[in-house]
């Protein structure tokens, strides 16, 4: 259950609390765990860093107690992101790290690019553009092998850092 991932409208706040009001009485933790990754995503993108950060250590904390360790390594990706978003560089990285390790032991590549875009931006973010080239690279190969919609996206990325042309989505 993915609730609105990615939204930008503050009014999507409101829709996701009460998505998770009723999954908390109905006692649908898995479905309380996404409804505060969503707000958490929801939240970073508003510029609410804290309330953000509280979203997604909850819902790490039970995508771990239930045992989703594909929620989990999505939760690290989205609290990659927002320390990055926020500055902590460090965390950011520690956060992509963590999701490359999962990723790679339940064997999910998209999860797996993700980290790797994290990771690279992280890297790029204090001028490590060889590392960043790397790893963009690396994200690039695994979402066009997979078919991603993420190629257009990461493919100008890597154009903007390297100057090699982007690859068309879909290769």
């Amino acid at each position: 259950m993915n609730l609105l991932d990615g939204a930008k409208d503050p009014g999507a706040t409101r829709v996701l609390e009460e998505a998770l009001g009723i999954c908390r009485d109905i006692g649908d933790r898995l479905g309380q765990a996404s409804a505060l990754k969503s707000l958490g995503r929801v939240r970073r993108l508003t510029g609410n860093y804290r309330e953000a950060a509280r979203n997604l250590k909850e819902a790490l904390g039970i995508y771990r107690d239930l045992g989703s360790r594909g929620g989990e390594v999505e939760a690290l990706n989205d609290a990659g992101t927002l320390h990055r978003a926020r500055g902590d560089l460090r965390q950011a990285q520690a956060c992509h790290q963590q999701a490359l390790g999962l990723a790679h032991q339940i064997s999910s590549s998209w999860d797996e690019a993700h980290a790797l875009v994290g990771l690279g931006r992280c890297a790029l973010a204090v001028g490590r553009t060889d590392e960043a080239e790397d790893k963009l690279g690396q994200a690039l190969e695994v979402f066009q092998r997979i078919g991603a919609a993420e190629v257009g996206a990461v493919s100008a990325e890597l154009h903007a850092l390297t100057g090699a042309q982007p690859a068309a989505p879909g290769l």
